[in-house]
């Protein structure tokens, strides 16, 4: 039976303690680790909506840790999030010995904003951290693209999600969203990273063109890359059906995001 331990510290920032959920498989270890960030627009979201996959992965012998990180409520907060996901990357490395984790088979999961912060992390972080996987279920990956789309709902002033993150649009600093843009960090130096990219192929609130062009960019630069669109979904979908749902979405994903973990990273 998965353990759980629950509001795990892993930084604190201005007085305010960051936590994770942590998933522990039932035999003794020492276990592979994946570091799940949830979405919800860089502004609302909770580690619980990763719940039922740390349940899920933790059956399947990998341990999670579900993170919160800072959101946008206050405005800009571009790149003290991707930051928050290197120091859960860090704080389980570091307790690794403690928790019965394997600080050598280390990877990613992020959903929707979740899944842009996890692959910066893992294509623009800092040695000694090596990243092994990436799985990432649609996500954000070019910034520009995903603030023109946006633009064209005609927001109310102040509400764009992507500028609030960032405190800017791209004219005001076209630098700015290069560095924000997982497509744009892509080089042959990170290409031990092994990829795993999942979208709706309905989906209208990140467009599948953001998971397409990645897994394209990606693969030029010869990483390992597997891809599944999934017919007829949408978004929130990873975060909000049950796994075991007859017709769900996540029970399609679920095998070969399982089986995609087991080779790479177990």
């Amino acid at each position: 039976m998965t353990s759980i331990q629950s509001g795990l510290t892993f930084a604190v920032h201005d007085g305010v303690a960051l936590k994770g959920d942590l998933y522990l498989p039932a035999d003794a270890g020492p276990h592979p680790i994946v570091v799940a960030v949830p979405g919800g627009a860089w502004l609302r979201g909770d580690k619980k909506q990763l719940g039922h996959w740390g349940r899920h992965l933790s059956a399947a012998g990998f341990a999670v840790f579900a993170i919160d990180y800072r959101r946008a409520t206050a405005g800009k907060v571009f790149p003290q999030n991707v930051q928050d996901v290197m120091a859960a990357a860090r704080f389980v490395v570091d307790q690794a010995s403690a928790l019965s984790l394997d600080p050598a088979r280390l990877g990613l999961l992020g959903a929707s904003a979740g899944a842009h912060l996890a692959a910066l992390a893992a294509l623009t972080h800092d040695q000694p951290l090596t990243f092994k996987t990436l799985v990432g279920v649609y996500g954000v990956y070019d910034l520009v693209a995903h603030w023109q789309a946006d633009l064209d709902k005609n927001p109310e002033p102040g509400q764009d999600h992507t500028v609030r993150m960032l405190g800017a649009t791209p004219y005001d600093d076209q630098q700015l969203y290069f560095d924000a843009s997982p497509i744009r960090q892509v080089s042959y130096a990170r290409n031990a990273l092994k990829t795993l990219l999942v979208w709706g192929a309905d989906d209208v609130d990140v467009l599948p063109a953001q998971s397409e062009s990645f897994a394209r960019a990606l693969r030029q630069a010869r990483f390992f890359v597997r891809t599944q669109a999934v017919p007829g979904a949408g978004h929130f979908w990873f975060s909000d059906e049950p796994i075991d749902g007859p017709h769900s979405s996540t029970g399609k994903v679920a095998p070969p995001l399982v089986a995609f973990l087991k080779q790479h990273l177990a």
